[in-house]
């Protein structure tokens, strides 16, 4: 084979670290299930521990039978599958092919995570909480009322028992803006937001920024679906370089890359994700 540097494992390990750099909604996921995902259809049994009930205690009185912990279940399916497959011509000189095509795993991945995060975003009909303005009407956010949607969903939390710690918020870049003119975000440039595409804390959130948010249109920024949850327990998320060979196409003097990347996700804790419902509203 001409590409005499190709190692299977160094690669999938550069687009998996690739991958975990790039992912926003997949970064506060659950990631505890990584290793047990091989291929397409593979499944994960997820066994969660549902609410603990407390007695009174009396020294003259027997307690209760113990009951089971493990009465919430969920299932996590690798579903999803994507493939790259790219190829480089032999005229490259040596030295430049495997740059290259190390770049084209690098460029691979990024489009995986825009995969999986365009994945999550769509997931936010399986939220059991939700942010409106009045009823079913979203909210019309500004800069002056960009906090009160922020405290709703603050509240709405608060009432539903969900815990403080850990909380987040996946915004549009329009949101986020707000969030600036109203003096409770940092102005950043693009090549200063934070790993994984963090912007800070605001109202007890960490605020992370996506493009992927469900929006019916990005431009405009109408009916957006803005993710919120607890890191680590709303979502639950697993991925694998299920293969990836080089190889030489038969009809060419070229080298070729092919892999495939297979993964599933899920609300796992509904009770502990919401999504604001926000059009993006002119300042007055």
């Amino acid at each position: 084979m001409a590409l005499q540097n190709f190692i299977q494992t160094i690669w999938i390990a550069g687009i998996m670290k690739a991958l975990q750099k790039q992912h926003v909604f997949a970064s506060v996921a659950n990631t505890d299930y990584q290793g047990q995902l091989n291929n397409l259809g593979d499944r994960v049994q997820i066994n969660m521990i549902g609410d603990v009930s407390v007695s009174q205690y009396s020294k003259d009185a027997d307690i209760a039978s113990p009951t089971d912990i493990q009465d919430a279940a969920s299932e996590l399916i690798a579903d999803q599958a994507y493939y790259f497959n790219f190829k480089t011509n032999d005229v490259e000189a040596v030295q430049q092919k495997t740059s290259l095509l190390t770049e084209a795993t690098n460029r691979a991945a990024y489009s995986f995570r825009d995969v999986v995060d365009q994945y999550f975003a769509g997931l936010h009909t399986q939220a059991g909480l939700h942010s409106y303005s009045t009823g079913t009407t979203p909210w019309d956010v500004t800069s002056l009322n960009v906090e009160d949607v922020l405290m709703d969903a603050k509240e709405k939390l608060g009432v539903a028992n969900v815990p403080e710690a850990g909380r987040y918020l996946i915004v549009p870049e329009w949101f986020h803006t707000k969030l600036v003119f109203a003096g409770l975000a940092t102005k950043t440039s693009n090549d200063e937001v934070w790993a994984n595409g963090f912007v800070g804390k605001v109202l007890g959130f960490d605020i992370y920024k996506s493009n992927n948010v469900a929006q019916t249109n990005p431009l405009t920024g109408d009916h957006a679906k803005i993710f919120g949850g607890i890191k680590g327990q709303s979502l639950s998320f697993a991925q694998v370089i299920a293969k990836i060979e080089a190889y030489r196409p038969e009809k060419r003097f070229e080298d070729a890359v092919k892999g495939l990347y297979v993964f599933g996700g899920k609300v796992i804790r509904p009770d502990m994700t919401i999504i604001l419902h926000c059009d993006k509203t002119a300042e007055a």
